[in-house]
């Protein structure tokens, strides 16, 4: 276990990095957040919303607080 490792504020365990992907008619949306595998947690850290538009790709970053 690293000293980096983050934990799951609910019950202590490893929080993992999850990248997670799904296309919205013209637009893919990348979600990154951390997940408890036991109890399910969920922190979100970043999403992204890639399009095409009239003079190319247009990426849209949303960051969340850490909060």
């Amino acid at each position: 276990m690293s000293d980096r490792e983050l934990k799951c504020p609910k019950d202590g365990n490893p929080l993992l990095v999850v990248y997670e992907s799904e296309k919205i008619g013209d637009t893919t949306r990348v979600s990154i957040y951390y997940k408890c595998q036991v109890c399910g947690f969920r922190r979100d850290i970043e999403r992204l919303e890639i399009s095409r538009g009239e003079q190319g790709l247009v990426v849209k970053k949303f960051l969340y607080s850490s909060s």
